[in-house]
């Protein structure tokens, strides 16, 4: 019998394999490292700190012995939080010059969102390590264990990639920035939020790396069919309930018997049941022949006395 196996469709279109070590793992076998990073506002800064930030960035450009990638998130930003941190900045003021400034501002603010939208920018660097840059060493067979083949790759990613991160945080310090690379909860996270957008921007989940094995989902295999009933499992067997018959006398009640186990259990007790039926109304019998037989021995009158006091009431 061929088993129904489903796949997981949508991972097929994805260029992702697998997020492990604070990597992630291509499809095309390729492993990438993500940094966020900070920014600059390169307006409010003067001439001569402008002046600097151009040639530090120079020099950063001009260190780069690898590719680098600078990518630029933008979104849609929900400041409902920091309105309401406002709100309940002024209510607390007590100077009434202060919290007419916060009013202005939080004015000038709900002016803004209506006006404009406000958006979130989020930037991050990345860096990339392909097995051809092993050399001849790339190109060898791969093992045929696949985990074994993964780890090699982790392995001979994190020797390549270290120093090139190292290198990236130093030179961003000079810009005045802070670098910081993503781990495994963060980049799942980054992933999730590019692939499932909220509508305002704020959408995050929350995951315990330590209730899973592999962030990617495994596609079921099949369903598990019901376990075959076992050879020695009996199934229960209902026993015939016994008709309830209202013996005459208590005597008989005495002699009522046992639920039976079979059918000739049950014949049996039936026939004992009617033998002492017969014997009880034979008994019956014979005491009313006795007690006729006394009563025509009596004188008359002691017989109409008797029939008498049995006899109903007539009417008058």
């Amino acid at each position: 019998m061929a088993k129904d196996k489903s796949k997981a469709s949508t991972q097929e279109h994805l260029d992702v394999e697998n997020i492990t070590e604070n990597m992630v793992i291509l499809k095309t076998g390729n492993v990438a490292m993500i940094m966020s990073t900070s920014a600059v506002n390169f307006d409010i800064l003067s001439e001569a700190e402008q002046d600097a930030t151009i040639y530090a960035y120079a020099a950063f450009l001009n260190s780069l012995s690898f590719p680098l990638q600078i990518i630029i998130r933008s979104k849609k930003a929900d400041i409902t939080t920091y309105y309401q941190h406002l709100e309940k900045s002024m209510q607390e003021q007590p100077n009434p010059d202060l919290k007419r400034q916060i009013q202005k501002y939080m004015e000038f603010i709900q002016s803004t969102v209506q006006q404009k939208t406000i958006l979130d920018k989020q930037f991050y660097l990345v860096i990339t390590f392909s097995p051809l840059e092993l050399g001849l060493r790339g190109l060898r067979k791969q093992p045929a264990n696949k985990n074994k083949s993964k780890a090699r790759i982790i392995s001979e990613a994190k020797i390549n990639l270290f120093p090139k991160r190292d290198h990236i945080i130093k030179q961003a310090a000079r810009l005045g920035l802070t670098s910081n690379q993503l781990s495994t909860k963060e980049l799942i996270e980054l992933f999730y939020d590019i692939y499932n957008p909220a509508p305002t921007g704020t959408q995050r989940i929350i995951l315990d790396t330590a209730a899973y094995d592999a962030p990617m989902v495994k596609p079921a295999v099949e369903s598990p069919a019901p376990a075959p009933p076992s050879e020695n499992a009996q199934a229960p067997v209902e026993e015939p309930m016994a008709p309830s018959i209202q013996q005459p006398n208590a005597s008989l009640q005495s002699q009522a018997p046992t639920p039976p186990a079979n059918q000739q259990d049950a014949l049996q007790n039936l026939q004992q049941a009617t033998a002492s039926a017969a014997q009880f109304v034979k008994g019956r019998q014979q005491s009313y022949a006795q007690t006729q037989q006394v009563t025509a021995q009596q004188p008359q009158s002691n017989a109409y006395a008797a029939i008498a006091q049995n006899a109903p009431p007539t009417k008058k």
